[in-house]
């Protein structure tokens, strides 16, 4: 018997569970072994700056089999990031997190996170219990017939594989096969086979790239994707089928050929490449006019605007900006790709640009680690107080499933969702992005090759091919692995291809065509299996998340809905796992289950 128990990923422990509201109460209970005597117990919370924010009795309220429960309930009245302990006997010992949240008895304690937000705007009603579907729209499928432009290579033949090799020692990205916004148009169809309601598209604003993120002109169609027509199809069109448009937005830089810098002088207007007099002088922040300046990440081909400048974020969020014309057609949202690299001050006003076309639009942070606690240029970002973001890209939940799935570590994957869990907003976990693949990342059936990507050359990896037994091995994990990610909280993001067993290591063989005449059955299906589930329970779109038996390699959990529960059982062991049951229903086989349930080695 442990000698304390408290968990704030549980609502008997803490209520609510995860970041809670300013103003809102908040009752904390710890239980206390009845042979252990103690004097005092306090709640003990610091602000972000490590200073003693409040100072809370514990008092005893009543005795629990054989536990003594203390409880407090107070309320945090200023937004931010908080941490907290317990002290026992004022100071002869305390009470911090072990790395599963649990508390235990130590001299010198970690501390909790307590985080501190206002009302978000949204309900996201609408965007909650869906199945996103991200597309890089080159790449997808040739709908119509855009004529290309000059200076790239058009490939003759779809199937042909991407470029790989530095041309006159730079990599260009400037490879193209005809992927457009008809194409998208012609397969909705096919992403509704998949109970796609969201679609994800890639930048699709004027650009010289074929991935789109070094923007030209942000209020033109990129001419080999269509034009504006076929854009307001897109939406109409899926919105008939209730499916979604997602934009991506890249505002922290633009193309050093955009109209804006003009390097080249490919456009007539007068770029700040060009004159120090052009209003776009401004824009971007010059070291050595005009051959140094400040770019992303020392890419000399994406100069960073000036986000001090009234006049770039006018450009970006104001009435008549990029934001408002493009939500004004019927997109519902942004992602903001690097959210990290733009200022507070940036965030909120793109968020208010957002949510003023339509509250209920939606806020997706490109952020690689736990946005909660984010420190980026020595600043603690403020993504989740209500006024920012609504949710992020979930990059920590994808490490830790293929942590878990391809180097069997179960425990990873449970203390990686139970942090998540204690310090994200309820909202933000119902809405959060959870994918396994994207076009920065390798294909999700990769992860499970027999060879690892840093060990091949570029050449090897562009003929890595799995075959025979290293394939049926990988699907049998890519199986478990779209299971958990279809059923733990949040939105599953298919990126294209991965559903029909697409392979390839990362940028550029994460971003081949699709091959629409090589498609995986048994992937497929696995698929689709899942979504039919998905979309049939409630309990995917906001119910809550319970642990179930997770140990030696077994990863089982319950969500909860309102007058049911799903059990999700993972096995990734080699031999099989009993779980005792009274009654239920095998959504996989469609079939009553009594007493027990036997799930089979490396299968759900």
């Amino acid at each position: 018997m442990r000698e304390f128990i408290y968990s704030p990923i549980l609502p008997i422990y803490k209520f609510p569970v995860g970041a809670c509201k300013v103003f809102e109460n908040i009752t904390i209970n710890v239980k206390v072994r009845n042979d252990i005597y103690i004097q005092s117990l306090k709640l003990i919370i610091k602000n972000d700056n490590e200073q003693i924010y409040r100072m809370i009795d514990c008092f005893y309220t009543h005795h629990e089999e054989q536990y003594h429960n203390f409880c407090c309930t107070f309320q945090v009245l200023d937004v931010g990031i908080y941490w907290y302990y317990f002290e026992v006997d004022n100071g002869n010992y305390f009470l911090g997190p072990d790395e599963c949240l649990e508390a235990i008895k130590t001299n010198n304690p970690a501390c909790w996170l307590l985080s501190i937000h206002q009302d978000f705007v949204s309900s996201l009603s609408w965007y909650k219990g869906r199945i996103m579907y991200q597309i890089f729209v080159d790449r997808f499928y040739k709908g119509g017939n855009n004529p290309p432009k000059q200076d790239i290579i058009f490939h003759k033949s779809w199937d042909e594989d991407v470029y790989y090799k530095p041309i006159d020692g730079k990599i260009l990205n400037n490879d193209f096969f005809g992927g457009d916004l008809k194409g998208i148009i012609h397969k909705l169809d096919y992403l509704k086979s998949l109970n796609v309601g969201l679609i994800y598209l890639s930048p699709i604003f004027e650009a010289q790239s074929n991935h789109k993120y070094d923007t030209c002109d942000y209020f033109k169609i990129d001419s080999m994707f269509g034009t504006l027509d076929d854009f307001k199809e897109l939406i109409n069109e899926a919105q008939k089928r209730d499916i979604y448009i997602i934009l991506d937005g890249v505002f922290n830089h633009t193309g050093d050929n955009s109209r804006y810098f003009n390097k080249y002088g490919k456009y007539d207007s007068v770029g700040a490449y060009q004159s120090q007099e052009t209003p776009y002088y401004h824009w971007y922040s010059f070291i050595n006019w005009p051959y140094e300046y400040d770019c992303w990440w020392g890419f000399s081909t994406l100069p960073s605007v000036n986000q001090r400048n009234y006049e770039v974020l006018e450009f970006f969020t104001g009435p008549n900006g990029v934001i408002n014309y493009w939500l004004s057609f019927g997109a519902r949202g942004f992602r903001l790709d690097v959210v990290d690299e733009l200022n507070d001050n940036f965030v909120n006003l793109i968020h208010d640009a957002i949510k003023r076309v339509n509250k209920e639009n939606i806020v997706i942070g490109e952020v690689w680690e736990d946005a909660s606690i984010k420190i980026s240029y020595n600043q603690r970002r403020r993504y989740f107080n209500g006024r920012q973001l609504d949710t992020v890209m979930n990059y920590p939940l994808k490490r830790a499933i293929l942590s878990y799935i391809r180097d069997n570590n179960w425990r990873y994957l449970q203390i990686k969702i139970r942090k998540l869990l204690n310090n994200y907003p309820k909202h933000t976990i119902n809405t959060l992005m959870n994918h396994l693949g994207t076009h920065d990342t390798m294909r999700l059936l990769n992860n499970f090759a027999y060879s690892r990507e840093e060990d091949l050359s570029k050449d090897q990896q562009a003929h890595y091919i799995m075959r025979d037994e290293e394939l049926q091995q990988a699907i049998m994990k890519l199986k478990l692995a779209i299971t958990l990610q279809f059923m733990l909280p949040g939105v599953p993001c298919i990126y294209y291809g991965d559903e029909i067993g697409m392979q390839g290591f990362r940028d550029p063989f994460c971003r081949r065509t699709f091959r629409w005449h090589d498609i995986n059955e048994d992937i497929f299906k696995w698929y689709q299996l899942l979504s039919n589930i998905r979309i049939s329970h409630d309990c995917f779109k906001d119910g809550t998340y319970e642990e179930a038996y997770i140990n030696d390699n077994i990863f089982s959990f319950f969500r909860h809905g309102k007058d049911y529960r799903i059990l999700v059982i993972v096995n990734n062991n080699d031999y099989d796992f009993i779980y005792n049951i009274s009654y239920g229903l095998d959504l996989i086989n469609n079939e009553e289950v009594k007493q027990t349930v036997i799930v089979k080695g490396k299968s759900v």
